[in-house]
């Protein structure tokens, strides 16, 4: 019986940080001098706690596993491949 191959996309990887939230205080009109707070996105949580920004760097310095380029727009990761890292980096903790 044959597995199929599963891919993870950034996404499903990354975790995207939450934006903060930020107060914005109006500076002319009928409400000036009130304050508004925009609340911040809820942070997506994917399998590793660091943003998309932190995985590509590390394929670049080799130390992520390298994706396979399906399109233009379209960029995969074997799940067994990223499965495969995260067991080498608990051991690495384990020993450590």
């Amino acid at each position: 019986m044959t597995t199929k191959e599963q891919f993870l996309r950034i996404k499903q990887i990354a975790s995207t940080s939450a934006t903060p939230e930020k107060v914005h205080v109006y500076k002319s009109g009928d409400n000036i001098g009130k304050q508004r707070i925009i609340r911040a996105k809820e942070a997506q949580q994917g399998l590793i706690s660091v943003s998309a920004k932190t995985i590509w760097e590390w394929v670049r310095q080799g130390k992520f596993p390298k994706p396979i380029k399906l399109s233009d727009n379209v960029t995969v990761w074997r799940k067994s491949d990223i499965d495969a890292w995260l067991e080498d980096k608990a051991n690495a903790v384990m020993e450590a």
